[in-house]
């Protein structure tokens, strides 16, 4: 602690926490592409797929780790986005964005920011270095012992979850995959179509939409809503492809028993213009994500609240 005491004092640990994390998320975090550790030397991937990350436009996050009293345990972890990358003679260099210098308490995990206003810049390179300075002309010692983890953030790339038959048989995947997407918050998107022969020629349509309400009945089937636009006067038709009544909106409802309620409704007299229920073959796509999920579903999870009008709430859902 001899040599820890000072440097708490010292402008080296005034420095901006991003994210306290820890240093197993930092070291296992999605995408990591490759890390240095506090000798500077490769601890995981390669340069050259950071590299290849950069060059194809991907998000980059980097992570830093610091070791203040030099026993090879990181001391207090920081994550930022790479707001401006270089690559020069094989290796990579980030600065992260500007912020308000925080001040770490030397007794507990409190963190504070000073009453006047100081901005803290860093540059991070797979050299295994950080470079740092304060916007009024305090710089950081150069000599910082320093685990560095570069993430691509285009590592977890959507894919098909499920695919679920016009009749809800499973045609690809499984709904398990998708229900735990779901309960982890994901934003699940949904594609569906249909082809067919006409005049000799083989025509189809697509659709990919982003729901604005899912819900998951029973801890089986998933119900989404499909968000409300003008309605086109055809969908299968690129000549056609007009708006209708700019009055008239389209709204549909999907399950993953293949049901598709659509409904076309005049927003300015209120009038159900025409309703056409389907039944469709619906890809669900996300990130996939641990199927041992926890439902989200608890008992006395919703409760009618007697206090408040109990006649106007739902009594079952």
């Amino acid at each position: 602690m001899s040599r820890f005491r000072p440097l708490l004092s010292a402008t080296l640990f005034i420095l901006l926490l991003f994210a306290n994390a820890s240093s197993q998320a930092a070291q296992d975090c999605p995408g990591r592409l490759f890390a240095t550790g506090f000798d500077r030397q490769t601890v995981h991937g390669s340069r050259e797929a950071l590299i290849a990350a950069v060059q194809r436009g991907d998000p980059i996050r980097v992570g830093w780790e610091l070791d203040f009293d030099g026993n090879g345990k990181p001391d207090m972890s920081h994550w930022s986005e790479a707001a401006f990358l270089s690559v020069r003679l094989g290796e990579v260099h980030a600065q992260v964005l500007g912020i308000h210098r925080q001040k770490p308490s030397r007794d507990s995990g409190d963190m504070s920011l000073p009453e006047k206003y100081s901005e803290w810049r860093g540059l991070l390179g797979t050299t295994g270095v950080l470079q740092g300075s304060f916007s009024d002309g305090t710089t950081m010692p150069d000599s910082i012992a320093v685990r560095i983890t570069w993430c691509s953030e285009n590592q977890a790339l959507p894919s098909l979850l499920f695919r679920n038959g016009s009749n809800g048989e499973t045609l690809a995947g499984s709904r398990a995959a998708l229900l735990a997407a779901i309960r982890t918050g994901q934003t699940v998107h949904m594609g569906w179509g249909l082809s067919v022969e006409r005049d000799g020629r083989q025509r189809s349509v697509e659709h990919v939409i982003a729901p604005i309400y899912v819900g998951i009945v029973h801890g089986e089937e998933v119900v989404a809503q499909l968000p409300e636009h003008i309605a086109l006067q055809a969908y299968a038709d690129v000549d056609r492809g007009l708006f209708e009544d700019p009055a008239v909106m389209w709204r549909g409802m999907m399950t993953t028993t293949g049901t598709f309620d659509a409904v076309w409704v005049n927003r300015a007299t209120g009038e159900v213009v025409r309703r056409f229920p389907q039944r469709a073959a619906i890809s669900w796509y996300g990130v996939p994500a641990p199927a041992d999920t926890p439902a989200l579903s608890v008992p006395g999870g919703v409760i009618i609240d007697a206090a408040r009008d109990a006649d106007r709430l739902p009594r079952e859902h």
